[in-house]
């Protein structure tokens, strides 16, 4: 009995709840009550505050209240009026700002609505007192959190979406570890017991932290060269753009990621190591899967983190289709036999293994199979530059598969616009770094030639 009326209850309840809504939406469209960002300076040259707009029936007027945001017009979706979407590091500034005025807008929409359940008028005079004392206090909080804190704040944020990748969580734990390194460092220097803090930052800092990272012999990492360390910066970048506002208010355009990057010496494989590969009879059954895994990065093109997990869904006829994790550029890879051959071999469930330890197996594999040709190797770190030889099966990595497909095929005559279309490269540019001419290759096309 008592369970009954509970259910009666509760069904009364819910109906109220969704007549209320029904009641504030009604409301919204009856009083032509529109929200929208605008910029103070639509035109300008330079960044502009962004003001939200609501019009007010009842009072005939516009309720104005500035975010406290600027952006440069250019990076303005007028359209949408909201900042652009992008990607990388300017991404993540536009999906933080955005993140910020969708704070204004839904503390709007929860405002109005309360104010129609309670059957009070919407008025400028109200609607500043909530924003006011909702946004000013905010302000007014204190940083408490260090650098070193506020990054394991982010990758605890990030990763409660449940769509950040393994490869994402080592890149920001070994951020964090090297900024820890760092801190350590700075405190053994002055024999203060002081936090990094985001007020520690500035252009000195980011050279300074430069210096630290090209000497680190710190395990599990080694001396950074130039190509490591422009890559490791703009995770730092990354960090603090999504942090401004949360952790800090610095004016990040005045920072710069001043280290210049520079065409490595990568290698791939020729067309004998390949086939070598494919036949060479293996101690352990780990190191086959590594070495099938291998080849079918070889033979798609692909990135680790999208050959690793080819599945049968992304089979439309002969054909896979598959959108790069990194880019989100669509691939349109052919499945020829030899790549069927592999796939079918694992019923299209691929072994897992981390891209770490990928690395590791697959160059005892290349020792094994005497992929061990002397190879020139040229590291530059700032104005230092130094020349090293290394045997070639210690160049390999999850990433040669890529470059040997790209650089076999245009060995083969395929044209440029079919291995862009296979690997998912957009522009010409990046196509012809991953390029690689083997001395062989060199040599038989001058006797070709040349007799």
């Amino acid at each position: 009995m008592c369970f009954g009326i509970f259910l009666i209850l509760l069904k009364c309840a819910l109906n109220i709840n969704l007549l209320s809504n029904l009641l504030s939406n009604l409301y919204f469209w009856k009083n032509n009550i529109f929200m929208y960002f605008f910029l103070h300076e639509p035109k300008s040259n330079k960044d502009t505050p962004i003001f939200l707009i609501q019009y007010l029936k009842d009072e005939k007027k516009n309720f104005k209240y500035p975010t406290g945001q600027k952006i440069n017009p250019n990076d303005w979706d007028f359209s949408n009026r909201l900042p652009q979407s992008k990607r990388g590091a300017a991404g993540v500034k536009a999906r933080y700002l955005k993140s910020i005025l969708d704070q204004y807008s839904e503390l709007l929409e929860v405002t109005i609505r309360d104010c129609v359940k309670k059957n009070s008028p919407v008025t400028r005079v109200y609607l500043k007192s909530i924003f006011d004392g909702h946004f000013k206090h905010q302000k007014s909080k204190k940083i408490v959190l260090g650098v070193v804190d506020a990054v394991q704040d982010f990758i605890d944020t990030k990763n409660k979406s449940g769509g950040q990748s393994e490869s994402w969580n080592q890149k920001y734990s070994n951020l964090k570890k090297k900024l820890q390194y760092f801190e350590d460092h700075k405190r053994s220097e002055s024999k203060a017991n002081e936090k990094l803090s985001f007020d520690d930052i500035s252009q000195d800092w980011i050279d300074e932290y430069c210096g630290f990272l090209r000497n680190i012999k710190r395990k599990p990492f080694s001396p950074h060269n130039d190509n490591t360390l422009h890559r490791n910066i703009n995770f730092l970048f990354t960090f603090l753009y999504w942090a401004h506002g949360k952790h800090h208010n610095k004016d990040l355009s005045k920072i710069k990621n001043t280290v210049k990057k520079y065409q490595p010496d990568d290698v791939h494989l020729t067309n004998q190591e390949v086939v070598i590969l494919e036949k060479i009879q293996l101690p352990r059954e780990s190191l086959e899967r590594v070495r099938d895994l291998f080849l079918i990065g070889v033979y798609s093109g692909q990135r680790f983190s999208d050959y690793s997990v080819f599945e049968k869904a992304d089979l439309k006829g002969e054909m896979i289709i598959k959108k790069a994790e990194k880019t989100e550029n669509e691939s349109f890879i052919p499945l020829h036999a030899k790549l069927k051959k592999l796939l079918d071999k694992y019923n299209w469930k691929l072994p897992k293994i981390s891209s770490q330890k990928f690395n590791e197996h697959i160059q005892e594999i290349c020792e094994i199979a005497e992929i061990n040709e002397n190879i020139k190797e040229t590291i530059y770190r700032g104005s230092n530059k130094e020349i090293i030889y290394r045997p070639k099966y210690e160049m390999i990595s999850s990433h040669t598969a890529r470059r040997t497909f790209i650089t076999l095929s245009a060995e083969r005559g395929m044209p440029d616009h079919i291995i862009m279309k296979i690997t998912g490269i957009k522009d010409p540019k990046t196509l012809i770094k991953y390029k690689k001419t083997s001395q062989r290759s060199v040599s038989e096309s001058m006797n070709k030639y040349w007799g």
